[in-house]
């Protein structure tokens, strides 16, 4: 074991010592990467040498390489070797977190680097949370919050109508007002709508409101949908803010749907999945300020705080509300301590890993200060690139980089179409990709094709950005 274990740090080591130099991305059809990986299925072991080769020779270098400096294409994980350190001892030690008999020093650090994240982008230390696989089942968990707290406010409702003697059907009737509409921008992620189908509701209930030229959820839309459905005798259940989209990274009016949602009742959850890390550093906290006055927040350890795929969070204020949308319960459960925390209280899940430990072993091992100078390095290469893109005479900017994420796109020829011009944004992505240079992305903005460059990555440097430009200009050029 000692052995194989030295063996695949080592080939791990190298691996990310000479990622800047290989492809970001491999090209091929289903068939030419099954032709790479598909074996029969193995009556006899090939042993572990083997299969530590066959990875490295066949899985590996076709692979799309999110650690890459030049992977600029999504929001990515681009792991540290920290966080992977705490993955290892994860999957090595295998502890069990789903209940406190089951896992409790884990269970125990769980809630001790929770709190850690919320005291360090400056919310509520004693909110309750848990680490999730990602930012979509967070945001599914806080918006069953939101439903447990709505249902329960429903309840209270319906109680004192009994005792006017309201009927039986108005009450029914409460309990589903209770569920209400949910509110989320243009720009809102793509989970919110799994989250709502998953949570029972109907597809109408999801209202996507209107943003700004900048993709900023507009306040004084959202206050006119709210006074409508109102008015329609439906009850709001939540505004889902962004605090830095998937496209662009715009940060929604966060102060202003603060003072709303107060002032209407409604619960305020935060997608900061890629951008809440942000606050880390002032230039981020001044940008996110509002953030902090959320229901509930997601965020991404696996995004800005450099942890392995696979890391998400979610924190909430009411702690009552998160463990009464997923409270589990069972005759094999009675040995199980009520009186302490069970985090299958907190999500869907029963079963889950110490996800805690990758992201416990980079604060702990690299410090705070140490990751937020990282995050501010990120920021000012972002507006590096933007200012280099800018000066591409083929390329425009689409929309000023907020944060980390730099949308751009082919500048219109004289009599061009905009169909042809966007041909043209899918001819730099493919022609980026099919060099091995690097990976960005392609998306729609008000109708118009463009292109995103994001920065997330601690191994991307001044050098490596000047290096991506280049590429994306000779692209542009052809």
């Amino acid at each position: 074991m000692r052995r194989l274990g030295y063996r695949a740090v080592d080939r791990i080591v190298e691996h990310l010592l000479s990622l800047g130099e290989q492809p970001v991305a491999g090209r091929g059809t289903a068939a030419d990467f099954a032709a790479l990986v598909d074996e029969p299925l193995p009556r006899a072991g090939r042993g572990a040498d083997d299969s530590l080769d066959f990875f490295w020779s066949r899985v590996v270098p076709g692979s799309t390489k999110l650690n890459h400096p030049r992977f600029h294409g999504f929001i990515p994980s681009a792991s540290s070797f920290h966080g992977a350190l705490g993955k290892l001892l994860d999957a090595g030690a295998n502890p069990f977190v789903g209940s406190w008999l089951g896992g409790a020093t884990v269970a125990a650090l769980e809630l001790t680097v929770l709190r850690w994240i919320a005291e360090a982008v400056g919310y509520d230390p004693a909110a309750a949370g848990i680490f999730t696989s990602g930012g979509s089942i967070a945001n599914l968990c806080a918006l069953a919050a939101a439903e447990a707290a709505s249902e329960r406010e429903a309840e209270g409702a319906a109680a004192g109508a009994r005792v006017s003697g309201a009927s039986a059907n108005a009450n029914a009737s409460r309990r589903l007002e209770a569920r209400g509409a949910i509110y989320v921008s243009e720009q809102g992620h793509g989970s919110f709508e799994k989250a709502a189908l998953t949570l029972g509701h109907l597809p109408s209930s999801l209202r996507r409101v209107p943003v700004d030229d900048r993709f900023r959820l507009r306040l004084d839309r959202l206050s006119a949908m709210l006074d409508a459905d109102a008015a329609a005798g439906l009850r709001p259940l939540a505004v889902c803010a962004n605090a830095g989209t998937t496209n662009t990274g715009a940060i929604d009016p966060l102060p202003g749907i603060a003072d709303l949602c107060r002032a209407r009742g409604v619960w305020l959850h935060v997608d900061a999945a890629y951008g809440g890390f942000a606050a880390l550093c002032d230039e981020g906290r001044r940008k996110l300020q509002g953030m902090e006055r959320a229901d509930s927040l997601t965020l991404d350890p696996h995004k800005w705080l450099y942890s392995p795929m696979g890391t998400g969070c979610v924190l909430v204020r009411d702690r009552r509300a998160l463990e009464t949308a997923f409270r589990a319960h069972g005759e094999y459960l009675k040995d199980v301590p009520r009186d302490e925390v069970n985090f299958f209280d907190r999500g869907p899940e029963m079963s889950r890993p110490g996800r805690v430990l990758a992201v416990w072993m980079l604060l702990r091992a690299a410090g705070l200060d140490a990751v937020a100078e990282q995050v501010e390095w990120d920021l000012r290469l972002a507006r590096l690139a933007e200012d280099l893109l800018g000066r591409v005479p083929e390329l425009e900017i689409v929309c000023p980089a907020e944060l980390s994420i730099v949308t751009f796109r082919a500048r219109a020829r004289p009599g061009e179409t905009e169909a042809q011009r966007a041909a043209r944004d899918g001819a730099i992505v493919e022609r980026t990709l099919a060099s091995g240079e690097l990976l960005i992305s392609s998306t729609v903005l008000a109708g118009s094709s463009a292109l995103r460059l994001v920065v997330l990555n601690h191994r991307t440097t001044e050098a490596e950005i000047r290096r991506s430009v280049a590429a994306i200009a000779a692209a542009a050029a052809r």
